[in-house]
């Protein structure tokens, strides 16, 4: 065919391109053999050679592995508070939100209330999270956040299955739970030894991220014994960069393994999303709450009756100890097993039964570590002499202890910048304090030592460098005996939490 125009020579149109022309305005495809040249085809398998693909083949199929063996074992939970909502609180709004650390996120998905006519009724708050199957009888692990205040908790199984959950019991301390289904045919997660775990090593997080349900994603564990985060009251978390968000909470962190070695619980985000800082409680740690909770619902923890307090390097040198290592004890509650040990203010913990602590909050979890009626070998250091005591563990008080009642103070002239009187009954109550001898602060200058090094009125100061001060001339006689710019060693209390105070008593 010859097309033509006014002042040109005629155009000759290929027969092929006209074909597939009309076969496009036909709305058909276009035989292979018109299209040889333009066609996509797959690789065959068979003749794959690129040597260099074959330890990320390795890799890859072990990720594969980990999901396949892990995601029956992973279910999504749905969180459902009917209103009223308590003190206003719900699922939907996070419970306990506020006392989380800014930067840090649970890893509950916000849930906005539905419906904008105020007039309708309450719609139910709903939040979602992830749990790991435990048992096959129909244990279930999540976070206690994930489920606290909830009417109503809703399981999602990976085949499509929906059952409603009882809660067998709840440790805000450690923010774990366990809950128990009803189902068949559920398969079990193994759980590995978290102690095993070393930084660098391949991880994989698994969960219902912005309620993505089976949702997989790897990374490292970037580090080991987070504490100190703000997040529960017990921490020791293993950090990771795999991703993890709003939804993943509760849902199990896995070794290369496929064994999990964590339970997911928190990000550190300034936006409320993955910043490849996620944090999961370890399974070493899971196992002892966990099988606490499946026994009555509870949790004891062993308990030692110590106030105690970190170490810098200036107080340790105060106590004649060349290094920070260790944990300061501050003060020891009567008829405790601390006060039976033998324990004494100003001791500094090194060990507890061999294991290293040079933290307080890594103390406090080692010793909860153990059931009461443990016995445990602590070290620690007394005037520079290494000692070893061995302590019966009770059983940690679910509550502080509380105070007393009575009498009448004689106010003194001030020292270091303090207004002291010595301490009576109406002044520990007051003040909440336990101790029952000692100096109470009344008054501290703005621009003295005392304020400087950040005692408050209302402590109570219980000893001055070693010494318990019964008077005000005690306290006097101490200070009139320094040489210029020495340094002074409070041991003071506040609202019954003890520690030591370093003062620089200047020129």
């Amino acid at each position: 065919m010859r097309d033509s125009t006014p002042n040109g020579p005629a155009i000759r149109t290929p027969r092929g391109r006209r074909l597939m022309v009309l076969a496009a305005l036909a709305g058909l495809a276009a035989a292979p053999t018109l299209l040889a040249a333009d066609t996509v085809t797959f690789a065959n398998p068979d003749a794959r050679s690129n040597a260099n693909a074959g330890n990320a083949m390795i890799l890859s199929n072990a990720f594969r592995s980990v999901a396949e063996t892990l995601r029956p074992s992973v279910v999504q939970i749905i969180s459902i508070d009917h209103p009223p909502f308590a003190g206003g609180e719900g699922r939907g709004a996070r419970p306990n939100r506020n006392q989380i650390p800014e930067q840090f996120r649970d890893l509950l998905p916000e849930n906005p209330r539905n419906g904008p006519d105020a007039n309708q009724r309450q719609p139910d708050r709903m939040g979602q999270g992830t749990g790991v199957i435990a048992t096959a009888d129909g244990l279930v692990i999540t976070n206690n956040h994930v489920i606290a205040g909830a009417d109503e908790v809703k399981i999602l199984l990976h085949d499509g299955r929906e059952t409603t959950a009882t809660v067998i019991g709840a440790d805000p301390a450690t923010d774990l739970a366990v809950l128990r289904i009803d189902a068949s045919d559920l398969v079990a997660a193994k759980f590995g030894d978290s102690d095993e775990s070393q930084v660098g090593d391949w991880v994989i997080a698994l969960g219902s991220p912005f309620g993505l349900s089976q949702t997989v994603t790897a990374g490292i564990v970037s580090a080991l014994g987070r504490e100190g985060m703000g997040l529960a009251t017990f921490e020791n978390y293993i950090q990771t960069d795999a991703a993890i968000n709003p939804g993943n909470s509760g849902g199990p962190l896995a070794n290369i393994y496929g064994e999990v070695i964590g339970i997911n619980s928190a990000i550190s985000s300034a936006t409320g999303g993955n910043d490849g800082i996620g944090f999961a409680i370890p399974s070493r740690m899971v196992q002892r709450i966990v099988n606490d909770l499946a026994t009555d619902g509870t949790v004891e923890r062993g308990w030692l009756g110590v106030n105690i307090q970190p170490l810098d390097e200036e107080l340790a040198a105060s106590f004649g100890h060349d290094t920070r290592s260790g944990v300061l004890v501050a003060g020891v509650l009567d008829g405790t097993p601390a006060a039976s040990a033998g324990l004494e203010p100003g001791d500094i913990v090194l060990n507890i039964n061999g294991r290293r602590t040079d933290t307080p909050a890594g103390l406090a979890r080692r010793i909860a570590d153990f059931t009461p009626d443990t016995a445990v070998s602590l070290e620690f250091l007394r005037n520079g002499e290494r000692l070893t005591r061995t302590a019966v563990l009770g059983v940690r008080p679910g509550s502080e202890s509380t105070t007393e009642v009575e009498e009448a103070p004689e106010p003194e002239t001030p020292s270091l910048g303090l207004e002291l009187a010595p301490l009576d009954e109406t002044m520990r109550r007051e003040a909440e304090l336990a101790s029952e001898t000692g100096l109470f602060v009344k008054g501290v200058l703005a621009d003295g030592p005392a304020a400087a090094a950040g005692i408050e009125p209302g402590d109570a100061i219980i000893r001055i460098n070693g010494l318990e001060p019964t008077s005000i001339g005690d306290f006097q006689g101490v200070l009139d005996g320094l040489e210029p710019d020495q340094t002074i060693r409070l041991l003071i209390e506040r609202r019954g939490m003890t520690r030591f105070i370093l003062v620089e008593t200047g020129d």
